[in-house]
């Protein structure tokens, strides 16, 4: 009974009480400058493995429909699913799919010296999009996210760094916004931090 009962509970968004919440002194109706969503995904799971490993490679493929990326500081994405660089063996999965379910597929493609670890529990992630972007990111760290524009557009860009004395996997977006997958334990710092940052032209946490 206790299985099923934490089977069939919804986790709570680790900024509920902050969605609305919005700073600055922009118009009504004006554009603000910086609007922050979080973002409900399905798992997180981080694997390791051989990336040179045939079957590994192609147990992943078979799986998420994708090539793990082994550039440094890129991601590969299919569909809802999407593979973060972390290290030459390492690798953070993001789907929409249950973390039981996805974990359940991997382990029966991949055989060998693998490790998928479920760190869902402790993760969510914001999207970050509007014209305060590249200064709110200039603002967080010392990374250059910059050089991403300079990139080939093909190129999807991620990176561990850290964002405001926190940490932050942050990854670049089709559409020019930038998603942080950060720790629940973050979450409501960075967001009191992203409205204090995000002020001059206006933030909202979007609900």
């Amino acid at each position: 009974m206790a299985n099923l009962a934490a089977n069939n509970m919804i986790m709570q968004s680790p900024l509920h009480y902050l969605k609305g919440q919005c700073s600055g002194t922009a118009p009504v109706n004006a554009e603000l400058g910086l609007t922050v969503t979080e973002i409900q995904q399905g798992c997180y799971l981080n694997l390791r493995g051989k990336a040179a490993d045939q079957d590994f490679a192609a147990g992943i493929q078979t799986v998420l429909g994708l090539s793990l990326p082994t550039v440094s500081g890129t991601y590969h994405s299919h569909g809802s699913n999407m593979a973060c660089w972390l290290g030459p063996d390492e690798w953070m999965l993001v789907s929409d799919q249950t973390a039981e379910t996805l974990q359940a597929a991997l382990r029966e493609a991949l055989k060998g010296h693998i490790s998928i670890v479920d760190v869902t529990g402790g993760q969510t992630q914001l999207n970050l999009r509007g014209s305060s972007v590249p200064l709110v990111l200039k603002k967080a760290g010392g990374y250059d996210f910059e050089a991403w524009s300079l990139d080939s557009a093909s190129v999807n860009r991620c990176v561990q760094t850290n964002f405001a004395k926190a940490t932050a996997l942050v990854s670049s977006g089709a559409d020019g916004s930038f998603d942080l997958t950060i720790r629940r334990s973050f979450a409501d710092y960075i967001a009191q931090w992203l409205l204090d940052a995000g002020r001059e032209q206006g933030c909202l946490i979007q609900g």
